[in-house]
């Protein structure tokens, strides 16, 4: 193995391996949100997500850089400011070094604090680079979300639900837990209108008396090949 001029191995490269099916690396209720993230990157970068693979796509960090600058640019300008670009490594140029793919991850943690996102929501870069905590890395896109809905910037419909309940995600999918019976006529109605969100989605008609684990073998077809945006040819269905 050769090694650089302080006599280190070099780095590793990036994990080339697709990642954890999405089902399969974090709990399925947070698989509308996922989803949910998933279009609200794209309307902000104009790149594209094989749903299945979410954390592949996000991995090295690029689209994440992608979506801080985007977001910077349309708060500069609803504030008539002067945008300021905040540099990255882009996918091109990121070769085989995992230095390069943990330093855009830690750009973007970074500016999420700038940002004003909720620290106690934010990642470690490994949490993302090394699949350490993926639900930990939702958190963080998670808070970003939250943080341009203050801003009064385009945000996820997730978040419009908790805008429009005054409920977080979680409190409205734990309403699944619960018996009908034992729920309030308004309850019932966000519910309902967490299910018509899946349903805009793409993840089908569900249930609302049944718990949402009762989705998964739905869902999982649902996934199967679904892409938001483009469908990119290179990576494999």
């Amino acid at each position: 193995m050769s090694q650089n001029l302080l006599g280190l191995p070099p780095p590793k490269p990036p994990i080339e391996d697709p990642g954890p099916h999405l089902l399969d690396s974090i709990d399925i209720k947070y698989v509308p949100l996922c989803l949910d993230l998933a279009h609200w990157i794209h309307e902000y970068t104009g790149c594209s997500i094989q749903v299945s693979q979410f954390w592949t796509a996000l991995q090295n960090g690029c689209i994440l850089c992608e979506l801080m600058n985007n977001a910077e640019k349309k708060f500069a300008h609803s504030n008539k400011d002067i945008y300021k670009y905040i540099g990255f490594t882009p996918k091109q140029d990121l070769g085989d070094q995992l230095f390069y793919v943990r330093l855009n991850v830690e750009t973007f943690v970074r500016w999420c604090k700038n940002f004003g996102c909720e620290t106690s929501l934010l990642c470690e870069v490994g949490d993302l680079v090394e699949r350490k905590d993926l639900e930990r890395t939702l958190s963080c896109i998670h808070a970003v979300a939250r943080r341009v809905a203050e801003l009064r910037l385009p945000y996820p419909k997730a978040v419009r639900l908790e805008v429009k309940y005054h409920m977080s995600y979680n409190q409205i999918i734990e309403l699944f837990n619960e018996d009908n019976e034992e729920l309030t006529p308004y309850q019932i109605g966000i519910k309902e209108s967490f299910a018509e969100l899946c349903e805009i989605l793409g993840l089908g008609k569900i249930d609302i008396t049944q718990p949402l684990e009762a989705n998964r073998e739905v869902w999982m077809q649902s996934l199967k090949g679904m892409w938001v945006g483009e469908r990119q040819r290179s990576v494999s269905p």
